[in-house]
């Protein structure tokens, strides 16, 4: 996979920071030295201390890496200022994050197929279209959910945010599924790490316009669509 000026522009507009670049902005805008500690936790997705003595603590779920420029912009100017209003925008975009259920059991997992490795084409898509940031595990397995069969149907992949796991279908390690096809379904998967589900009327919306415009941004996104038609009617008609 080629990275062309096509790809790295995709995400051009938001905010996609490695820990050291968010450090950097923290002690660029501070008078004392700022710690920073990257966490899963959703309980306490920001939490700062001042304590006279020592450097500035900062911990945030890992989360803050992808959110929007005013909330990182806020986290500054109140690290630099303490304001209310502007730790109001940092605590906003916490409780905006949909809970996660509690940690479950990461499930054992097999990376290597019969075609396609997936922790190769997920190191790659990694690196191509997120710069790195997105920690995940991958393997082959469906997702196990139960669904109506009036249609034919495959779901080629599932992420699961409680053990931070992408499962991809193994009907798609064949030699019939071209290899931009199986890494545009990790890239799918890899994006629900980086744009979280909306809460709506008591309901978690997963695919949200932010997730499809960004989707849509993917190179040869038209084709992978077509693809995605062609090979449902190709491979096993399995869950």
């Amino acid at each position: 996979m080629s990275t062309t000026a096509q790809q790295l522009d995709l995400f051009e507009g938001s905010t996609c920071l490695d820990p050291q670049s968010l450090l950097d902005r923290l002690n660029a805008v501070s008078r004392r030295r700022v710690t920073l500690r990257l966490t899963d936790n959703r309980v306490s997705m920001a939490w700062i201390d001042f304590s006279k003595r020592g450097p500035i603590r900062v911990s945030l779920d890992e989360q803050y890496l992808w959110a929007p420029p005013a909330v990182i912009d806020a986290l500054c100017a109140y690290i630099a200022t303490q304001r209310k209003e502007d730790w109001q925008t940092v605590a906003e975009f916490a409780r905006q994050v949909p809970e996660r259920p509690r940690r479950a059991t990461a499930p054992k997992l097999r990376s290597k197929g019969k075609v396609y490795d997936l922790k190769a084409l997920r190191d790659e898509v990694n690196r191509d279209y997120f710069g790195g940031a997105v920690k995940c595990r991958i393997g082959w397995g469906r997702d196990g959910s139960p669904r109506r069969r009036k249609r034919r149907s495959i779901r080629f992949g599932s992420w699961h945010a409680p053990t931070r796991t992408i499962r991809i279908h193994p009907a798609l390690d064949a030699e019939a599924v071209p290899r931009e096809f199986v890494c545009y379904i990790v890239f799918h998967e890899m994006l629900h790490v980086v744009v979280p589900g909306e809460k709506r009327g008591g309901r978690v919306i997963h695919h949200t316009a932010e997730f499809r415009a960004l989707e849509r941004r993917y190179p040869g996104f038209d084709r992978m669509r077509q693809l995605s038609t062609q090979l449902l009617h190709k491979l096993p008609a399995v869950r």
